[in-house]
């Protein structure tokens, strides 16, 4: 089976995380966008769609895929932001239909001229394909970021479901659990005194992860690989990827991976990138003093929510100075650098050093730097193709 999981012109709306990554490699749960669909297919091939500028880096990040073919054949066409159900695609694979969630066209089933005919008048990135039999699917459609963190608690519980047993509460004699029928724990260390509350949603625990004392653990909960949660920390309803860092107060947040937020502080109905590091008692607020809808500005535009609860959404390797505060429905793009007193602008331009009320542009060797020694603290390096996309946006912002 062929399958082309696709961007579409809409995939800027997920800024600043979409500015260093396609729109299926933004994880939502334990899992990115991407790896549900390989999950669900893990036999067929699968080739990327994805915008020229992304191009190199999806290259670099999926070596054993075709980014942005030149040759089409028959097969399954899926948009990359969907959380795709596999009761769905297993049922409608082999339909010659176009597939909608609530009202949203994503994905089709395309003949090979029906294909090629698409990808030549602009393909994904530049208009819709040709609609056939239509098909409502049950598989959740998400617009913006603060849609995935609607999701969450259905995402861990779908994700939980998937898992092997839970935990035998008896090998962990010093831990205290509230019903652990809805706990998995890889091999982690959790040490005594920490409390883990499944009562509301699951908690997944991967290998390799550090649960320091005293802390408290409330489900919806995913805690990826080779992760740290010091101790006296209260983390609830979130997604933290691997090798993070984290501290403080956490609700409902996702952080993408290698991200640090050790210290005190309150993070909450926030979207987090990589590579970060927040100050110690950096806080964000996520409910306006007058209860109305928040409202984000994506890409220049106005975006009304429609909810009240919204926090920030943080690229890439953006940083805060200790007490940093950051305001409802803040965007920050990557790179960004934060030193102030009071609250910053709640749209901050990628590479920017924002201190004390003045915008100064970040030093790009410098940042190289610094980003070179962060990751060789995490066993990685920074790459040719990184060091382009970056430069890249940085020249563009």
């Amino acid at each position: 089976m062929n399958i082309y999981l696709y961007e579409n012109h809409q995939a800027v709306n997920f800024d600043p995380i979409a500015k260093t990554r396609a729109a299926f490699d933004i994880r939502f749960g334990s899992e990115t966008f991407i790896e549900r669909v390989q999950s669900i297919f893990p036999n067929s091939n699968i080739s990327l769609i994805v915008r020229p500028d992304l191009e190199e880096i999806t290259k670099e990040k999926h070596r054993n895929k075709e980014v942005n073919p030149k040759t089409i054949k028959e097969g399954l066409w899926l948009l990359g932001n969907v959380i795709w159900d596999i009761d769905d695609l297993t049922l409608f694979v082999n339909q010659e239909s176009t597939f909608y969630s609530g009202g949203n066209l994503v994905g089709v089933h395309l003949s090979k001229l029906m294909g090629e005919n698409w990808m030549k008048n602009g393909g994904p990135l530049q208009c819709d394909p040709p609609t056939q039999k239509r098909v409502d699917v049950n598989s959740i459609f998400c617009q913006y970021l603060w849609n995935i963190l609607d999701q969450l608690p259905q995402s861990i519980l779908t994700e939980f479901n998937q898992r092997a047993n839970p935990i035998d509460p008896n090998n962990y004699p010093e831990v205290f659990f509230m019903n652990s029928d809805n706990v998995f724990i890889g091999e982690s260390t959790i040490q005594p005194t920490t409390l883990i509350n499944a009562e509301n949603g699951p908690v997944i625990i991967e290998d390799g992860v550090l649960i320091q004392g005293q802390s408290y653990l409330e489900g919806p909960l995913y805690i990826g690989t080779k992760s740290v949660i010091k101790s006296h920390s209260h983390i609830k309803h979130s997604v933290i990827g691997p090798k993070c860092k984290i501290g403080g107060e956490v609700n409902t947040v996702i952080i993408q991976g290698f991200t640090n937020k050790v210290h005190d502080g309150y993070l909450g109905n926030a979207f987090l990138g990589e590579w970060i590091n927040l100050g110690a008692g950096t806080i964000n607020s996520n409910l306006k003093n007058n209860y109305t809808q928040v409202t984000v500005q994506i890409n220049g535009k106005n975006v009304n929510t429609k909810s009240l609860h919204i926090g920030c959404f943080l690229g890439d390797y953006v940083k805060t100075a200790i007490g940093t505060t950051i305001n409802t429905g803040t965007v920050i793009g990557p790179a960004a650098m934060i030193v102030t007193d009071g609250f910053p602008p709640k749209t901050i331009r990628p590479f920017t050093w924002y201190v004390n009320g003045k915008h100064r542009i970040v030093l790009f060797d410098k940042f190289l730097e610094t980003t070179q020694h962060v990751k060789e603290r995490r066993g990685q390096n920074l790459t040719k193709i990184e060091i382009s996309l970056l430069k890249n946006i940085r020249n563009s912002r």
